[in-house]
């Protein structure tokens, strides 16, 4: 079923490019860069490197899962990521739950991969009508290239999500999937939006580096430290509210590092100086996949599936 898909991918990309409160992690990371500002695409601050930026293998992992060396590091050095969902118009014009598929971008809309979910056959098609949101999913983070980074994966959730991020390509006996980087569980309030994020810090043990409490149907997600401060972001922005009620897709802005949340200190504060490790960036980023089949589905359920109503905090 893969070759097919990651084929398409690839075309595209040669075509792209020829167009142009639990357990608390107690040890905190510094991530500073000298970087240029500039005006992104997304209404984000983009840095583009100046002389004084180094490179990516000065963002701290100590005892992580992911290195420098793997080409999933290139991606989450990036101070803002930009996912897109793609229109499913079998969604749309016939109510027909079609696999997902994101753009993964920089915040000037530069495309920097794809996001797919598998697509398992006709049986699996079958489930996915009859268990929605609650579905068991996989997807996978690909580069322009077609190559697996990274493998986010969920089982069935009867109510609360609970998703994890592997490095793929590793042997980890205990995990036919590679090697676990850290989960993110939701936790059920009845009107607020909480989540929990957890790096893999041995066998079966995870440390709690940061937790998502957002009010009733909020469209901005920050990630808080044990202290208060923030440490990353998950935002949902969206295209265009005519567009937004009546087709499936939207856009999703995920900070990581204190430099893209310059300009913003009205929206988030405090904001920690301390920058996220690698590890606790792909957390966030499979998070975000998350946030938005829990809350942002055409099919939701709960509280978030309106377009008429939020909330200002």
């Amino acid at each position: 079923m893969w070759s097919p898909l990651i084929r398409s991918v690839k075309i595209a990309a040669r075509q792209s490019r020829n167009n142009c409160s639990s357990v608390w992690n107690r040890r905190w990371y510094s991530s500073r860069y000298g970087m240029k500002k500039t005006t992104g695409r997304y209404g984000t601050d983009d840095y583009s490197r100046s002389s004084s930026y180094t490179s990516f293998m000065h963002t701290s992992n100590p005892g992580g899962t992911i290195s420098h060396s793997d080409p999933l590091a290139a991606i989450l050095s990036q101070p803002t990521l930009v996912i897109q969902r793609q229109i499913e118009y079998m969604n749309l014009f016939l109510g027909f739950e079609q696999a997902n598929r994101y753009v993964l971008m920089d915040s000037m809309g530069n495309q920097l991969g794809w996001l797919l979910e598998r697509d398992f056959g006709f049986t699996k098609a079958i489930m996915r009508q009859i268990y929605r949101l609650h579905r068991p999913f996989t997807v996978d983070v690909l580069d322009n290239y077609g190559n697996v980074l990274m493998t986010i994966k969920r089982p069935f959730s009867f109510i609360n999500s609970h998703i994890k991020a592997f490095l793929p390509n590793v042997i980890d006996p205990r995990y036919p999937d590679g090697a676990l980087i850290g989960e993110s569980v939701q936790s059920w309030h009845l009107w607020r939006r909480r989540y929990n994020l957890f790096k893999a810090s041995g066998e079966d043990t995870f440390d709690q580096f940061g937790a998502i409490d957002s009010g009733f149907l909020s469209w901005e997600f920050p990630v808080r430290a044990e202290n208060g401060t923030i440490l990353g972001a998950v935002s949902r922005n969206f295209v265009g509210f005519a567009r937004e009620l009546f087709t499936d897709t939207g856009i999703y802005v995920i900070r990581m590092d204190p430099l893209s949340f310059q300009g913003l200190e009205d929206l988030y504060y405090p904001v920690s100086e301390k920058g996220m490790t690698l590890d606790q960036k792909a957390v966030l980023l499979a998070n975000a996949v998350s946030i938005d089949f829990d809350y942002f589905s055409r099919h939701s359920s709960g509280p978030g599936a309106g377009l008429m109503f939020w909330e200002s905090e």
